[in-house]
């Protein structure tokens, strides 16, 4: 992904050439009046946007992960999550509210700016195409918010002027949703099912992307109804497919072959050198196998998911490897440097997701025939079994019978396998309820606290209960 660069201009003026300097529009500065002129402006600032979605690695997937049942931080960095004992001054929770409003931020500007600029300019649909990856970005980045703190402030325009209110109140959950939603249905029809290129297609704001991104939110709202329907529509769109057999499972998450079929979309990573995410160092020992880059080893999986792969699992030494050392130590496998300084993406949103999404949402509706089809597509892709086949690994198995689950605890556990370290167990757990259950934390422990900072800058900002 492009880095989003302005260079510097100084300008140089003759003594007595100074008629109106006042007058002139500073150029180092990006402004309305000396940016936003062409269609190459505008695709310039949409860059941006995903720019300010890479900063986003060391909060998310890492410290929600920290947050589960699947893995315990080690150093002080992120115990405070897996110890469920963050304060208000955390470091990791302000570089999460700040990153994200950093991404609104960039979104405001192209959904204030680009309208301007001339439509002759264009390419048949690349101006609304460029105004949809905006609203579904600034959906995302609500989401993100939201997810970790509840009702935040609405910011829907940009900051122009040192004399603007910057004391905004927070807006209620439901306000927060409906701004996301609306943002959603805006970009879904301007967008496009794919890009000339793959990476685009996998790492821009497509129009399956913004229906998965719905099936998310409706899922997380309880409207069970529309969660199926958005993620059947995904599950529908030939753009994605279910990798399938064990290396092509495994290099869905490698650092040599990013951007799978399987992925709707996946923030963009390169290398150490350029763009990199350094989730490595969080979660590998050193020695590292061969080829890999050895980490410090922070973070580590715990008994309950390294036991919880039966036999034959495929996702099994992708999800957690062993290392080379004596004696061997258990690691999260799905982000590992290369010793060339190649660093994996980071999946935010795949197809798997959407079709555990569609059993869970047609469970809660009764409509347990459905669920189970869509569960045990997952689990038949597992054991490298034909999808569209009836297996042993079907709902209700053996190992469903011994451990005694219904299907809603099934697709729990299947969530749990298929998703791990990818930042979404400590929300599955949070969003059905079970967190006091499974984590034995308190309701306020679900929300992270508003950052202290903030609170100090913004009066009308109210702390969430518990902090």
């Amino acid at each position: 992904m492009k880095k989003f660069l302005i260079t510097l201009l100084i300008p140089v003026f003759v003594l007595n050439s100074c008629t109106k300097v006042l007058d002139q529009v500073p150029q180092d500065k990006i402004t309305e009046e000396n940016f936003y002129k062409t269609p190459g402006d505008a695709e310039a600032a949409a860059t941006g946007i995903y720019d300010a979605a890479q900063a986003l690695s060391t909060q998310y997937p890492v410290a929600f992960d920290a947050a589960s049942d699947l893995a315990n931080a080690l150093l002080i960095n992120y115990s405070p999550f897996s110890q469920h004992g963050i304060t208000v001054d955390n470091a990791i929770v302000a570089s999460y509210w700040q990153n994200n409003y950093l991404g609104i931020g960039r979104c405001n500007d192209v959904l204030k700016n680009v309208p301007n600029i001339n439509s002759s300019l264009f390419a048949a649909g690349q101006k609304e195409r460029i105004l949809s990856e905006a609203y579904f970005m600034r959906a995302y980045f609500y989401f993100n918010l939201l997810k970790a703190f509840g009702g935040v402030p609405l910011v829907t325009v940009p900051y122009d002027s040192f004399n603007a209110d910057f004391t905004i109140a927070r807006s209620t959950t439901d306000q927060v949703y409906a701004q996301i939603l609306a943002d959603l249905k805006n970009a879904e029809p301007n967008l496009p099912l794919s890009y000339p290129s793959n990476i685009d297609t996998r790492g821009r704001a497509t129009q399956g992307g913004a229906k998965a991104l719905m099936a998310k939110v409706y899922l997380a709202m309880k409207d069970y109804t529309n969660a199926a329907a958005k993620a059947l529509e995904v599950m529908n769109n030939s753009t994605y497919n279910l990798v399938t057999g064990a290396s092509s499972y495994a290099a869905m998450f490698s650092a040599s072959s990013k951007n799978s079929n399987e992925s709707i979309f996946e923030i963009q990573y390169v290398s150490s050198s350029s763009e990199s995410n350094g989730l490595f160092s969080f979660y590998v020992p050193t020695p590292a196998p061969s080829g890999i880059q050895g980490g410090s080893y922070q973070i580590v999986p715990t008994d309950k998911i390294i036991n919880a792969f039966e036999a034959g699992d495929i996702r099994r030494t992708v999800s957690v490897s062993n290392s080379p050392a004596t004696p061997s130590v258990p690691y999260i496998g799905k982000y590992l440097r290369l010793t060339n300084g190649t660093d994996p993406n980071i999946i935010a949103i795949r197809l798997a997701d959407i079709i555990l999404i569609r059993a869970e949402a047609l469970n809660n509706l009764g409509q347990t025939d459905g669920a189970t089809d869509a569960l045990n597509i997952i689990r038949r892709r597992a054991f490298g079994l034909p999808l569209n086949t009836a297996s042993s690994r079907d709902f209700p198995s053996a190992n469903d019978t011994v451990n005694g689950y219904n299907l809603t605890q099934a697709i729990e556990n299947e969530r749990m396998k298929e998703l791990c370290f990818e930042g979404q167990r400590f929300d599955d757990l949070v969003r059905t309820g079970r967190a006091a259950a499974v984590l034995g934390i308190s309701t306020n422990q679900t929300l992270w606290p508003i950052p202290l900072r903030e609170v100090g800058r913004n009066p009308k900002l109210q702390q969430n209960p518990g902090y």
